[in-house]
């Protein structure tokens, strides 16, 4: 792959993916400040999977609640509004920590409103990306937009772990404070055409047109069989993840090495750094290879193995810092190339497949079904890492992930949709499911 496969995608989505990489690496220093923050504060790793789960869970419910509106309103000034509210959520949270007032109230409604932000900006980006690009590089920008998801996964716990030790947690929530103003500004400079149903199309006046835009968005993601079986996969998938980071992996480097805080950066740079390998090389050549169906498949399976690998491997050994450092970069390196074969594909066949008027609540649709368990997956690690350990907690969670993934192998749909060219599945979903759009 050579930089020429992403030139030429337009100046407005370089812009675009330029703001998601400094309000993620922002957002992550800032999250691993809050965990730092709490857990100084209470040493209760069940309160701090509280807060993580309230952020979540309002992300979620937002999703499922706002889908609609990347498909109603102009979609580059809802994002601009979005970091308007992340700017102002973060400014307060800085402002906390410069007055040194722990309250766990403020707290937890700064993330909620963080989360609602969040729950209406992703959608949007993903669904803005077609508007900004042309048709025929739409696996490109996809490809690049993974790239910038993988760098700042891997720049943000770097960041994170080496600045929380000099700056500390109050220097740390004022650097995810500048980067979110920084994302604002470049958001406001993207210029994007606007649609004709988003400059004639009726606007929602009431709760019923909203309620009808919401049902609308699934009733045909439940139609459309493939997305519905790879959101129904994600749901599990994503209650065996995320408390990996948000919660297990901090509260195990937080009772075993308090002052190794730099372990955080390697454990998720390892992860960001296969996310960042397979977009820029190992996706596009196994797809060619092997088929995008299977490379689908087999990157949940390498993902699951890694979490439960991980698990074992701290489970049965004392290890020191370096060690621990060595031995668990390669297994998270793993999960992140199996995660990515699964991400760049899905997110391509989506993008492509689905018509532009339902592009956002599908989006949108499938993040809420896939993402409604976070909030309790973060609960569960947290109770799971205070009974069972955090390390036995990755090992369970993990072999569920590898369960999840065999009743999928045989979903014909799925695998139909997948193995199809780019060429082939472009506003396929309008002509297999018809049904599915009845606006």
């Amino acid at each position: 792959m050579t930089a020429s496969s992403f030139s030429g995608l337009g100046r407005s989505f370089y812009l675009l993916q330029l703001a998601a990489l400094l309000n993620a690496v922002g957002a992550r220093c800032g999250q691993l400040a809050i965990a730092w923050w709490v857990l100084d504060k209470t040493g209760d790793p069940l309160l701090f999977s509280v807060f993580v789960a309230i952020a979540t869970f309002a992300d979620v419910l937002s999703r499922a609640l706002c889908g609609w509106l990347g498909d109603e309103y102009d979609r580059q000034r809802l994002l601009v509004g979005c970091y308007a509210v992340s700017t102002a959520v973060t400014l307060v949270l800085a402002g906390l920590g410069t007055l040194d007032l722990y309250q766990p109230l403020a707290i937890g409604i700064c993330l909620a409103i963080s989360g609602i932000s969040i729950g209406i900006r992703e959608p949007v980006q993903m669904s803005l990306t077609p508007g900004l690009v042309a048709a025929e590089r739409i696996t490109d920008a996809v490809r690049l937009r993974s790239i910038v998801g993988s760098s700042s996964a891997l720049i943000g716990p770097l960041a994170a772990g080496t600045l929380l030790g000099p700056l500390g947690v109050l220097g740390t929530l004022w650097l995810n404070a500048v980067a979110v103003i920084l994302a604002l500004i470049l958001t406001a400079l993207v210029r994007s055409p606007v649609s004709p149903r988003n400059a004639d199309g009726p606007r929602p006046r009431d709760l019923a047109t909203w309620y009808w835009r919401t049902r609308a968005g699934f009733t045909a993601l439940y139609r459309i069989k493939p997305e519905w079986h790879l959101s129904l996969l994600a749901f599990i998938v994503n209650f065996a993840l995320y408390p990996l980071f948000a919660v297990l992996l901090p509260v195990l480097i937080n009772r075993h090495y308090p002052k190794a805080a730099w372990l955080l950066a390697v454990t998720e740079g390892a992860f960001a750094i296969g996310l960042l390998l397979g977009s820029l090389l190992l996706v596009k050549r196994a797809n060619r290879r092997w088929g995008r169906a299977v490379v689908v498949f087999a990157g949940f399976l390498l993902l699951g193995a890694s979490m439960s690998g991980c698990g074992l491997l701290t489970h049965f050994f004392e290890l020191q810092p370096g060690w621990f450092a060595c031995l668990t970069l390669p297994l998270l390196l793993i999960g992140g190339t199996g995660l990515v074969m699964v991400t760049v594909n899905t997110s391509t066949v989506r993008m492509l497949a689905t018509p532009d008027h339902y592009r956002n609540r599908i989006g949108a649709a499938t993040s809420f079904i896939s993402g409604m368990v976070i909030p309790f997956g973060a609960l569960v690690g947290g109770t799971f890492s205070g009974l069972l350990g955090a390390s036995t907690a990755m090992a369970l969670l993990g072999l569920l992930i590898i369960l999840a993934v065999m009743p999928c192998l045989f979903s014909g749909a799925l695998v139909r949709v997948l193995g199809m060219s780019d060429e082939q599945i472009r506003n396929a979903y309008s002509d297999l499911y018809p049904k599915a759009f009845v606006d």
